[in-house]
């Protein structure tokens, strides 16, 4: 079983690949900096979709999309699915991605865009790294 890692966030992508932490040792990191909250849950959704599992839910932490830019996702992707064989799609998964990604566009569309201060966002990649650092941890567990 391979650990998947999608984020948007440059301190996840930075923590995975350099710092050696041991509960991402092992990790895979797709980073995609380009990509908005939204367009994350739909990539870890069409891997869902193929055979791949939510290891933590994706709106854990109380923080709500229209508060941060950054969203990072820890998936479970089955070998058969590397390989290209088809794999059972994993119920309670699609059910939370698709709840996630429904709660984000509710949020999001209610919520005028906002624009963040340059001097924020350390903090909130800051945030959203706790949060998956924290899910990790508990993975290893």
């Amino acid at each position: 079983m391979k650990v998947l890692i999608i984020t948007n966030n440059c301190m996840v992508n930075e923590a995975v690949v350099n710092s050696g932490e041991s509960c991402f040792r092992n990790f895979t990191v797709d980073f995609v900096p380009d990509l908005s909250q939204m367009e994350v849950l739909i990539k870890a959704r069409d891997m869902i979709h193929l055979g791949a599992k939510l290891v933590m839910h994706p709106m854990m932490g109380r923080i709500r999309p229209h508060e941060t830019p950054y969203k990072s996702v820890l998936l479970e992707v089955p070998e058969e699915r590397e390989k290209g064989n088809g794999t059972e799609c994993d119920l309670n998964s699609v059910i939370m991605i698709e709840d996630s990604m429904a709660e984000t566009a509710k949020l999001l569309q209610n919520t005028f865009a906002l624009k963040y201060d340059d001097s924020m966002l350390p903090d909130l990649q800051y945030l959203d790294y706790l949060l998956l650092r924290a899910g990790a941890e508990e993975y290893r567990r």
